[in-house]
């Protein structure tokens, strides 16, 4: 079937399917009573919407913030999967290169997991089976000893080769910094290569992974002066392909010699009126999390903006993956400051809606 751009794929019955799914989505006016919930309370009103396979499946072996956790995630998982399955040609191609994003994400957490020496259930915790590893996969990496072993069986089994001088650095730093930079570089190089942009739904599609790459850089940006450094070479922490925030820019920007010099500097970039307030909060604090929220805020304005513009497209679908993912996220901050008893005004601070 060809959508009415041209280009091959079912966007009218996907977008239909998400659409449906959309009306699913916790609405905000439920928000401020969760954020109210015990977590018990909490787990039974997941049990009565869409997440009701997943909590009913697990709650013979979970209770508390671990059923909430995994609970979410597995769902996640299962509709974004639903999602691609019944999603064909171009626009399958497309959501399969996005949906990767979940693979790097799974293997940065296995591998952070291992260098922490953390425990299988800790780093299920934080699985989302949404790419093409399944769960059968995963468990097989979460299984191995180290992350020279991870990396080994990723090599042989999934052909995912991380370059030599990309694990010499690792094994002389001393971190894993080397190799998360390197797959989140892939990974935008992977998405960005599939999206060809035939018509003006798919140049918006580009257009919008562009400004993700701006927020990732943004945020390495102020991560590199908050801790005060001027790297000599500082190309190599940024990832090519932002909107706006391209890597000579990027590069002018690091040398500002402080904080509020580079504050200046960013008045000129179109977010900086979503992030203006996040930004002198950061000056104040040190803390990068109002930067992150504002970001994220950001991003789901622009998604949204999108979706309604082209509507048989892959944007609506993007959005909704976009704001599935913040449903979760929110109802795991809930859960998790439920735990730290942590009270209604201070969770809304941290939720994106």
């Amino acid at each position: 079937m060809l959508s009415i751009w041209g280009s091959k794929g079912n966007y009218a019955y996907v977008t239909a399917r998400v659409k449906a799914k959309k009306s699913l989505l916790i609405s905000k006016d439920n928000y401020p009573k969760l954020m109210l919930m015990d977590l018990n309370e909490i787990g039974r009103f997941l049990g009565e919407t869409q997440y009701q396979v997943e909590m009913t499946e697990l709650a013979t072996k979970y209770d508390g913030v671990n059923l909430i956790e995994l609970g979410t995630s597995k769902n996640l998982a299962r509709v974004f999967t639903d999602i691609l399955n019944y999603s064909k040609g171009d626009l399958r191609d497309m959501l399969e290169r996005y949906l990767m994003r979940w693979d790097i994400w799974n293997i940065k957490t296995i591998l952070r997991g291992k260098y922490y020496g953390a425990s299988t259930e800790d780093i299920l915790e934080d699985i989302v089976a949404a790419g093409k590893y399944d769960e059968g996969f995963i468990n097989i990496l979460i299984s191995l000893e180290d992350v020279e072993a991870v990396l080994k069986e990723l090599k042989s089994k999934e052909g995912l080769v991380i370059p030599d001088e990309v694990v010499e650095e690792y094994q002389e730093t001393k971190t894993l910094a080397p190799i998360e930079d390197y797959l989140d570089r892939l990974y935008y190089d992977e998405v960005l290569a599939c999206v060809k942009c035939r018509d003006k739904a798919e140049r918006l599609f580009k257009q919008f992974l562009r400004k993700e790459v701006d927020v990732t850089n943004l945020m390495t940006l102020l991560k590199l002066k908050k801790e005060g450094l001027s790297p000599e070479h500082p190309e190599k922490y940024f990832i090519d392909g932002g909107e706006e925030l391209q890597i000579k820019t990027l590069v002018e920007l690091s040398k500002a010699e402080n904080v509020e010099r580079l504050g200046s500097e960013l008045t000129k970039f179109s977010f900086y009126a979503d992030i203006k307030d996040a930004l002198e909060e950061f000056k104040q604090t040190g803390s990068l999390s109002t930067v992150s929220l504002a970001m994220q805020r950001h991003l789901l304005r622009s998604s949204e903006k999108f979706s309604h513009i082209y509507p048989l497209s892959v944007l609506p679908i993007m959005d909704f993956m976009l704001r599935k993912k913040q449903e979760v996220d929110n109802i795991r901050i809930i859960a998790r400051c439920k735990e730290s008893d942590l009270g209604p005004d201070q969770i809304k601070k941290l939720l994106v809606m």
